[in-house]
């Protein structure tokens, strides 16, 4: 039998460089329009509310809640009805305010569907007046809206299990204890949170154990706090509870923005999810590299950071193959009669380790990398050979000229490599003993390096956090990160990325075994609130006492094409 699977390098890490560099030059319309809403009675009301223990009490079961159903990329759809059911059953919302349909429609986007399959976001508009407006400008019927969004998609477990389970189990640990390093240790925690048929949590002696809050690991293991394994517990399932919460307390104190704001869990963001959320949503079709922002997007903020305090304002961009070499049935092992899928395969991996980029000679240079993540050969039987073996490739870099030279020199290799094996044995692709070559998969994450870091949303990041005095920074920082926002970026609709989910402590991101800690209920109350107030600097807002404050965003949103595909 033979059977081959390897990791042959380690990629680029999510977050490149981090470098501290500049301060946006905030203007006095943006910063009176947000200190002016701060102000307002009804906002201070709803900071007053987001700060309370009741609505931290309210976000962590919440969280724990939804995190537990199971949602990897591209099979969010569970998930996603939970949350559309709260949100028309439980937190006050209108059939007419949720603009997602259970098929992954989204009427008007610029795309319906992602890789041929469906897209699966779940998202709550909170209407604006400014299309009631004598002059109003909108882009082909669109009036503007500004999006919050945090991703609803996990890593684990990797497939949509059956129906009749379709939750995780939420295993307890005392934090002073070791974590476990195998699905089996995670499964013989006896310690788990419980849930009623309703899918609501049970604050019985086990949630008491879970439910305390602590400053830091190191606090919580003194005072003999608890672990809670959950997959998404960070990413990103604590932002986007914070963000549907933004959303609730939009809806409760029934504020006016001018704007549309849309409030969206988003999917696709992990693994071969392919950001198929934010495709759909901006329009983006990874075949010609462009984004038509059909529902006219003015502004983006996104949740999908797992540092407390973070922003990101660059977006690492990424390519990704996943090639299949196929040979015919019959060939036993040592035979060199006929090609084999397994040698098409590792001359492709021969040629693209040939290759270099600048940064490989010059480490001044923009660190462009790429690397083989996985080759893996089919398991054969009776002493035959693997009929195929598949090879992924990762190629990376900060800017989009770069990834698209490396793409162009990497790509080709695929087929001269089948090319090769076939004319080793006088053959050419398409004759009866040939090898044979697919494309299984293709990933898309554009990449954007910000020019200005004085656009809108530079600026509304800056200045809320002034105003509401939470994660203030000596400069904006300017590495590189690779996240839902890659596309809106690219688009060129202002766009910055923060965390506001804030537990003591987390870790195991994108393993079986990830694992977090309440924390601070305070700042992650003022947190959300922070991004409540952006979205409504960029969408404008009405005042409890009649004032207007006019958006900061322009009404017409980027695109890099008027196609509508």
């Amino acid at each position: 039998m033979q059977k081959t699977r390897c990791a042959l390098a380690v990629g680029l890490a999510m977050v490149a460089g981090v470098a501290w560099a500049v301060v946006p030059q905030v203007s006095p319309d943006v910063q009176k329009a947000t200190e002016t809403i701060y102000k307002d009675p009804v906002m201070q009301k709803m900071l007053t509310e987001l700060t309370s223990d009741e609505n931290a009490q309210f976000r962590f079961n919440t969280h724990m809640e939804i995190a537990r159903i199971a949602s990897p990329s591209r099979y969010e759809m569970r998930r996603a009805e939970e949350i559309t059911r709260r949100m028309l059953e439980e937190w006050g919302f209108d059939k007419s305010d949720i603009m997602t349909t259970p098929e992954g429609i989204i009427k008007g986007a610029g795309i319906q569907k992602v890789d041929g399959l469906p897209v699966y976001n779940v998202c709550v508009r909170i209407p604006g007046t400014y299309s009631q407006e004598k002059d109003a400008k909108s882009y082909k019927g669109q009036f503007p809206k500004v999006l919050l969004e945090g991703h609803t998609d996990t890593v684990n477990p990797a497939v949509l299990p059956p129906a009749d389970s379709p939750y995780e189990p939420v295993k307890l640990q005392k934090a002073s204890d070791a974590i476990v390093t195998t699905p089996a240790e995670l499964a013989a925690l006896k310690d788990e949170l419980h849930f009623d048929k309703n899918g609501k949590i049970i604050q019985d002696e086990n949630y008491k154990k879970a439910y305390v809050r602590y400053a830091n690991l190191e606090d919580a293991q003194k005072k003999g706090g608890y672990r809670i394994y959950v997959p998404g517990f960070a990413d990103a399932m604590g932002n986007t509870t914070s963000v549907l919460t933004a959303a609730i307390m939009l809806k409760k104190y029934n504020i006016k923005p001018v704007y549309d704001i849309w409030v969206c869990g988003t999917t696709g963001e992990e693994g071969k999810g392919n950001l198929c959320g934010m495709k759909q949503l901006y329009g983006y079709n990874q075949d010609t590299g462009k984004g038509n922002n059909a529902l006219n997007f003015v502004a983006n903020f996104g949740a999908d950071s797992t540092r407390a305090g973070s922003g990101i304002f660059n977006y690492l961009g990424s390519y990704r193959f996943e090639i299949k070499y196929t040979e015919p049935a019959g060939y036993k092992m040592g035979g060199q009669d006929a090609p084999s899928a397994l040698m098409a395969m590792t001359r492709s991996i021969a040629k693209i380790a040939d290759l270099k980029t600048a940064w490989d000679t010059d480490k001044k240079a923009e660190r462009t990398t790429y690397t083989v993540g996985v080759a893996d050969c089919e398991d054969a039987t009776d002493g035959s050979r693997s009929r195929s073996c598949t090879l992924m490739v990762d190629m990376r870099s900060p800017t989009q000229g770069p990834l698209s030279e490396i793409r162009s020199r990497i790509e080709p290799t695929f087929k001269a490599a089948l090319d090769e094996e076939n004319a080793k044995y006088g053959l050419k692709a398409g004759d009866k003993n040939a090898v044979k070559m697919e494309l299984v998969w293709f990933g898309d994450r554009p990449a954007y390096s910000r020019p200005d870091y004085n656009d809108v949303a530079s600026q509304i990041y800056w200045q809320t956090a002034q105003t509401v005095g939470i994660d203030k920074i000596k400069e904006l920082p300017t590495g590189a990160a690779s996240l839902n926002d890659n596309v809106p970026a690219a688009v060129g609709v202002p766009t910055v990325n923060f965390n506001v989910h804030t537990p003591a402590a987390s870790g195991g991101g994108h393993t079986f075994n990830e694992w977090g800690i309440p924390g601070d209920n305070v700042a992650e109350g003022k947190r959300i609130f922070r991004m409540i107030l952006m979205g409504l600097t960029a969408a404008g807002y009405h005042t409890s006492d009649g004032q207007v404050i006019a958006p900061a965003a322009d009404p017409i949103g980027a695109r890099t094409t008027e196609d509508m595909y």
